[in-house]
């Protein structure tokens, strides 16, 4: 099935394509009967080649623009009518401007009412206007509903559409209507992706998947749970302890409502004028937003805005935003959504002294967002670690496992770090050290810690961190090992091991020094000789403690 919407001003021909398409009325509502316009959503299909096209007919006018944008969600593409006639109206530009900021490119333009005299824009004009949209896939038809040939008409649509770079969306279906029947109950209806499943759906952030008793799409029972895209009416069972409501997430994943959102825009956030009210549009549903802001993640620009209101969101969803105020448009892509109000502080405070931040050094679970390659990472829920900072995050917790079991894994993990409830059990599976008990960290049984060989080491060792040589080839292989998995102990060279303390006493010199520092001023801070001055840096930079920023040896602090 290829799920279609239309577009355009109000009055320039959408529902009389509709109909002459399928000889289907949309328009069911009284007032839309009497006022000759549409105001809700209305649905019909034809098919053609045994290709099924099932129609979503928008609204044309302002009036009705929250209902218009959420008939965009998930279709593969637009039939955009423009009445030759009037030319291109204000909702012809709104609408457009909408389906271009959401990243809908794949659009057949119909100009309408061809059979009128007084023709006011022609397909040249047209043409000269949508060539400025390097990204927009169109063409062009011409229709008269009453002298175009249906078959022509929807050979037109199939030939476009056939050939289509299918869109991406995440797999997912936003609820447009909720009504009831008698006898049957409660139906909830929208469109769906292409990865969507039904065989387990969940509703916004709760945990216990809806209750189907029924499937349908275009009034015929569905007996797969994978759909391909498709309009979608689903009835629910009496037993249903979920609620969905029109602007609802269902989704093949339990998702965690959000107060804030990143997202990549598809033209400069920097271009944006964020003065005045704020609307933004997530699949079916809408809200004012609080606040919008911008940041650079990476050398590119991200956008954040507050809602109002918290929302369940997928990562990659494609979100609208509209300056009431100004009557301008803008959108993008979903990098992640979060309610962690400590991760926001941090990154806006980050970015006032860099002025970029670097992913992979402020997040400790990468959004799926900012991976290019996810080779050297594991992935932890929907987001990634690399192997690297999987081993300095277990040494951290190695250092502060006293404080971290004293205010509790999940706030300590959430407040700090900036990782999610949902993630935690999944992270510390990838640990050697450690296992998680309840809300509190237990060290691994299996690591046997030999503390008389731990302390000789460390009397060998010195407290100074000009630390001596110690022969480790007196003790049991077993008994070391353990000790370096378990952080006591750090290999800097060769020739030189440190111990938990001495790495603490490093970190305290590093906190004494400026944001960026050479290499003679942490040698004057540590009043240490070159030896073990290259070494120690090396080491921090590997711990994530420092980064070198060029090749004269100056580092910036990270920690």
């Amino acid at each position: 099935m290829t799920v279609l919407a239309t577009a355009g001003h109000v009055d320039h021909g959408k529902s009389t394509l509709v109909n002459f398409l399928t000889g289907q009325e949309t328009d069911r509502l009284t007032e839309e009967k009497q006022r000759g316009l549409t105001i809700n959503l209305g649905f019909t299909h034809f098919e053609y080649k045994e290709e099924l096209f099932s129609i979503v007919d928008v609204p044309g006018h302002s009036d009705y623009f929250k209902n218009t944008v959420s008939g965009f969600s998930n279709v593969d593409g637009i039939l955009f009518c423009v009445d030759t006639t009037q030319g291109w109206s204000q909702q012809s530009e709104d609408h457009f401007l909408s389906l271009i900021n959401l990243g809908i490119n794949n659009v057949l333009f119909f100009l309408t009412k061809i059979d009128k005299s007084e023709i006011s824009i022609d397909e040249v004009v047209l043409r000269e206007k949508l060539n400025d949209y390097k990204n927009l896939n169109f063409e062009i038809v011409k229709f008269s509903s009453l002298n175009s040939d249906r078959l022509n008409i929807q050979k037109a649509i199939y030939n476009f559409f056939s050939k289509a770079e299918t869109q991406k969306n995440p797999a997912s279906m936003w609820v447009d209507r909720v009504f009831t029947i008698d006898g049957i109950g409660k139906i909830v209806t929208g469109t769906a992706s292409k990865d969507m499943q039904f065989e387990k759906v969940y509703v916004n952030g709760q945990r216990s998947a809806l209750e189907i008793k029924e499937l349908q799409t275009i009034g015929k029972k569905i007996y797969t749970p994978h759909l391909h895209a498709s309009r979608v009416a689903i009835s629910l069972k009496k037993s249903n302890q979920n609620d969905p409501k029109k602007g609802s997430l269902l989704s093949n994943c339990v998702s965690t409502p959000a107060d804030y959102i990143l997202f990549k825009p598809k033209i400069s956030g920097e271009n944006f004028d964020s003065r005045g009210t704020l609307r933004v549009f997530i699949g079916s549903h809408n809200q004012i937003i609080n606040q919008f802001k911008t940041v650079q993640i990476n050398g590119q620009t991200m956008c954040i805005i507050k809602l109002n209101r918290s929302i369940s969101i997928l990562n990659f969803q494609k979100i609208l935003l509209h300056n009431l105020s100004k009557n301008t448009f803008f959108g993008g892509d979903v990098v992640f959504a979060t309610k962690n109000t400590y991760l926001i502080k941090r990154l806006f405070k980050n970015y006032k002294n860099d002025q970029n931040i670097i992913a992979e050094e402020f997040f400790t679970l990468i959004p799926e967002g900012f991976i290019i390659s996810d080779s050297d990472f594991k992935k932890i829920g929907n987001s990634y670690i690399s192997k690297e900072k999987l081993v300095s995050l277990e040494k951290h917790i190695n250092l502060k496992f006293n404080e971290i079991n004293k205010e509790g894994v999940k706030e300590y993990f959430f407040k700090k770090l900036f990782i999610n409830y949902s993630e935690i059990n999944q992270l510390f599976k990838n640990f050697t050290l450690f296992k998680l008990n309840q809300n509190q960290i237990i060290v691994n049984s299996t690591l046997n810690i030999d503390l008389e060989v731990l302390n000789k080491i460390k009397s060998s060792l010195g407290n100074k961190l000009s630390v001596n040589t110690v022969e480790f080839k007196n003790y049991k292989r077993d008994d070391v090992k353990a000790l370096f998995m378990s952080s006591y102990l750090h290999r800097i060279s060769d020739n030189l091991v440190i111990t938990r303390e001495h790495r603490e006493e490093l970190i305290k010199i590093i906190q004494t020094l400026p944001e960026e520092f050479s290499i003679t001023d942490f040698k004057e801070a540590s009043k240490l000789s070159r030896k073990y001055t290259i070494p120690f840096l090396e080491f921090l930079d590997s711990e994530a403690i420092t980064k070198k920023i060029n090749s004269d040896g100056v580092r910036k602090k990270i920690l």
